[in-house]
């Protein structure tokens, strides 16, 4: 959800709300209600931007192959135009912005001037694109040991710092059977594209929800 939307007590300007659904038309019908907004479908393909690290993280083959081979499923499908930009997507690394907001007393001037300079940058990307497809993760889910080295919000703390609605659709099971996913990012106040793509997406087959494991 788009960055200040809706009330929040998190002074940081860092927390995101959104939902947890089983598809695209629940999490439709969400946004829905809490938004008063019912926009028409847009015209499909939409033209998207693909980034599998976004300039700096160091996203793992298998997550980046999921997404990816997605990705080229909503291509086959009709849903997105895969634009090849002269210049790759590349953002300033949020991860330190993001420590410095999160730590009471710290002097926040870098972190918004890394704030302000992907903001730029999205600005751009999204003047020449509808959305960007990034993997949701670089790295398959971690055991109660921790990340380790990569976080696993590389890939997605850049949108609560800039603020952008963003959507993450399955992108099948990895080799130890853990979900994937894709990651769609829209403009400020575009969440009905996000919906939108996921909805056509899985009414066109490209996207499967995932279903839970029978017990027994």
């Amino acid at each position: 959800v788009t960055g200040g939307r809706f009330p929040s007590r998190d002074r940081t300007g860092l927390a995101a709300p959104g939902i947890l659904a089983r598809t695209a038309a629940d999490a439709g019908l969400w946004w829905r209600v809490v938004s008063a907004r019912d926009a028409s479908p847009p015209p499909f393909p939409l033209t998207a931007v693909w980034s599998p690290d976004l300039g700096f993280a160091l996203p793992g083959p298998e997550p980046v192959a999921l997404a990816r081979e997605t990705a080229g499923r909503l291509v086959s499908a009709g849903v997105v135009r895969l634009a090849r930009p002269a210049v790759r997507p590349s953002l300033l690394d949020p991860g330190p912005a993001w420590l410095t907001l999160r730590t009471p007393g710290a002097d926040a001037a870098d972190a918004h001037r890394v704030r302000a300079a992907n903001d730029a940058r999205l600005r751009d990307l999204f003047s020449r694109a509808d959305l960007l497809l990034t993997p949701t993760a670089p790295t398959a889910p971690h055991g109660h040991d921790g990340p380790g080295d990569t976080y696993s919000t590389a890939l997605t703390w850049a949108f609560n710092l800039s603020g952008h609605p963003a959507l993450s659709v399955p992108a099948g099971l990895g080799a130890d059977g853990c979900p994937a996913g894709l990651q769609l990012v829209a403009p400020h106040d575009r969440e009905d594209l996000l919906l939108a793509v996921a909805e056509e997406a899985e009414s066109r087959g490209a996207v499967e929800p995932l279903r839970v494991p029978s017990r027994g």
